[in-house]
């Protein structure tokens, strides 16, 4: 019996062996090169001084736990309307309303809330889509924030925190 012999390049396994670990390099110069060009957002510049703020963050938090803030706002035709529940201090004159998508920046709001007549808070705020967001309520003046998180759908109209 005689065999044939083939060139190597004719063999599938040999192609195969090549093939893995050529396609690894490639793989690899492609992230590497991926990680070089593009900007990480999620990286803030000077996280030390955001380190160094952490204690006076944690402090306003307290502060709200302590006075007891509650409200619950309604969001409708691009208005925000909030109501203080409950607090042992007098209202304050505005407070600032922050929404934070869960994965898009694009869809982050912010609004200055200004006490009106009725004693409710009212604002602007831009078209807001469904999804999670991070609310942050803050007394610029009283130095207190309430935080948490919130699932809006449409037609959804009171939330409360």
């Amino acid at each position: 019996m005689q065999t044939e012999s083939r060139p190597w390049y004719k063999e599938p396994y040999v192609w195969m062996l090549i093939g893995i670990p050529l396609s690894s390099v490639i793989m690899g110069v492609f992230f590497i090169s991926q990680a070089v060009s593009t900007k990480d957002t999620l990286v803030r510049d000077n996280y030390y001084k955001d380190g160094l703020a952490i204690n006076q963050e944690m402090q306003w938090d307290k502060k709200a736990e302590n006075l007891d803030v509650q409200f619950e706002f309604t969001i409708a035709n691009n208005e925000v309307n909030l109501t203080l529940l409950n607090s042992r201090q007098v209202a304050p004159n505005a407070l600032q309303f922050k929404l934070s998508h869960a994965t898009l920046k694009d869809l982050d709001r912010d609004s200055l809330l200004q006490l009106g007549e009725d004693n409710r808070y009212k604002g602007f705020i831009e078209n807001m889509s469904d999804g999670k967001y991070y609310i942050m309520v803050e007394s610029l003046e009283q130095q207190w924030r309430r935080r948490g998180s919130i699932q809006i759908k449409q037609g959804d109209k009171v939330h409360s925190l």
